[in-house]
């Protein structure tokens, strides 16, 4: 009879006891569990011997026995290693600290003239030397930038313990600044960059959740609504009616939503609108909040109308397919209450600024109105049936040269539009960088890049081109790029702000799962095949 022949037709304790033989990362189990496999061992031993037991159940019992005293000393030697870790640990802290103060007795020494360490016998003393060294290094830093004055001890020392410790070699000092493209660059950096023993930092980046707290009671909203919808047109109305009855606040609505609302009734007369362009450049500085009633397709509705800066979005969600909606119409009261107490969590959407210049311009300044766009520019062959020919240039260092149907540049935003379907990675929203994604590349080994915020792309149609490319920006305003055209393209200053229903993470994390069910599938089954 064999071992796993027994262990299914024998009793085993009533099933109360079991040996588990998954083994952890570290090769011991938890004392706890090893004890009561120890335990099981034993009460397994000393059950009645069953009648006419043979040589192999009399092996099997030996080798359990084994198997109970390899289990005692592991738990014995897994606690013996946690106490041995624990004093390594205190003695550690110990050495620290007094490595820490004999680095400051040394600093104040040298900066008092080289006096000796020994002859310092107050600590308070020494304390406010210390304070007047760092306020003295924190006027040198305000003047001339960051700068590092931190001091090192010298470790051809330590092997001589008969050298005098305060013996030091200060380590070189350095600034940094920001390198820019002249005082016209189109580059805008607000990273803060600390500084501390000679380390360098950055802190307060887009890591962080941004929050959004009014200082004042919004006074203006805009309403922007998905045409050719009954749903949407009625819910329009009574989010004006509400906003207005109970928010007291001033609307603003497209020319065509106030045709509808005043078709319905004329008491919508107090709803506000625009009647040329140049109105519609101004509006940032009339509106404080911004309300869409539609899908992904509104939002870029919405931060088109803005050519600067874009007031907070808040987009409620009546589309097909949203990644940027996370907002229901049927809470729409609550959720704009919560909005316009504030603080709320807000997701800071990067936007892209192309530029297209052509090759009779006489310089890279004389180029045609600017497209900002939320989701990506895509540069394509059109209607023509050569592959497209691109060379890419990134701040001026050639990159590759496109071959296919074409090529995508996008936001992270876009990350899950036209750039996911070519193959493209998914990015939060929130990572500051411009994804480089080809359209079916000639090469397999063509694969998408995602590169910093900081950068300009420069895409070229050589004069060997066999066809002209096509420029479209945000799937609008298409544009013809001839041989020796190029598209300039960077990030803008003005990002996108929208409002979170939990934080930006929450947010884009759900609407991968909801809108693209991202990785479901079922669960494995639980009475499969199992390692032995």
């Amino acid at each position: 009879m064999s071992p796993c022949k027994h262990d299914s037709t024998a009793s085993f304790g009533q099933g109360d006891a079991s040996v588990s033989c998954s083994k952890p990362e570290n090769g011991f189990g938890d004392p706890l569990s090893l004890f009561h496999s120890e335990k099981a061992v034993e009460e397994l031993l000393q059950q009645t011997p069953v009648e006419g037991m043979d040589e192999h159940l009399i092996e099997f019992s030996e080798a359990l026995r084994t198997v109970a005293k390899a289990l005692r000393r592991a738990a014995e030697g897994k606690a013996s290693a946690q106490a041995e870790a624990a004093e390594w640990k205190r003695r550690y802290e110990l050495e620290k600290s007094r490595n820490m103060q004999m680095e400051r007795k040394a600093r104040i020494a040298e900066q008092n003239g080289n006096v000796d360490c020994g002859r310092v016998k107050n600590l308070d003393n020494q304390l406010m030397l210390q304070n007047e060294l760092d306020e003295h290094f924190e006027d040198c830093c305000m003047k001339h930038g960051i700068c590092s004055h931190e001091v090192l001890r010298d470790r051809e020392s330590d092997s001589n313990s008969t050298v005098d410790r305060s013996k030091m070699t200060r380590k070189a000092s350095f600034k940094l600044s920001w390198c820019c493209k002249g005082e016209n660059g189109d580059q805008h950096k607000h990273d803060i960059v600390s500084f501390e023993k000679g380390n360098i930092t950055t802190a307060e980046r887009s890591s962080k959740q941004i929050s959004l707290k009014w200082e004042s009671d919004p006074q203006t909203v805009l309403i922007l609504t998905k045409p050719n919808s009954v749903s949407v047109r009625i819910l329009c109305a009574q989010m004006v009616r509400w906003l207005k009855e109970k928010k007291k606040l001033n609307i603003y609505v497209e020319p065509r939503v106030r045709a509808e609302l005043l078709t319905e009734s004329s008491d919508f007369n107090y709803v506000q609108t625009w009647e040329d362009d140049r109105e519609v450049l101004l509006l940032h500085t009339k509106v404080d909040l911004v309300t869409t009633l539609g899908g992904d397709g509104t939002v870029l509705w919405a931060a088109s109308m803005f050519k600067g800066p874009v007031p907070p979005i808040v987009p409620f969600s009546l589309g097909s397919l949203g990644f940027m909606t996370p907002f229901h119409s049927e809470h729409f009261k609550e959720c704009l209450d919560s909005v316009l107490r504030g603080p709320v969590s807000i997701t800071l959407r990067h936007r892209l600024l192309c530029r297209v210049i052509r090759d009779a311009a006489k310089n890279e300044y004389e180029t045609e109105e600017p497209n900002l766009v939320l989701n990506e520019v895509t540069i394509d062959r059109g209607i023509s049936s050569y592959l497209t020919n691109l060379e890419c240039y990134c701040d001026n260092s050639f990159v590759t040269c496109v071959q296919g149907d074409g090529l995508i540049l996008s936001t992270t935003s876009g990350s899950t539009a036209y750039s996911l379907a070519a193959g493209g990675s998914m990015v939060h929203p929130q990572v500051p960088g411009i994804l480089f994604t080809p359209i079916c590349p000639h090469s397999l080994s063509f694969r998408p890049l995602i590169l910093p915020e900081h950068v300009t792309l420069r895409i070229v149609v050589p004069f060997n081109s066999r066809g002209s490319a096509w420029a479209s920006f945000d799937g609008k305003d298409r544009k013809q790029l001839a041989p020796g055209d190029a598209l300039l393209c960077s990030m803008a200053p003005w990002p996108v702000p929208t409002a979170c229903q939990v934080d930006s993470t929450n947010d884009f994390l759900s609407s991968i799962h909801d809108g693209l069910h991202w990785n479901l599938r079922k669960t494995q089954s639980f009475d499969g095949p199992r390692e032995l």
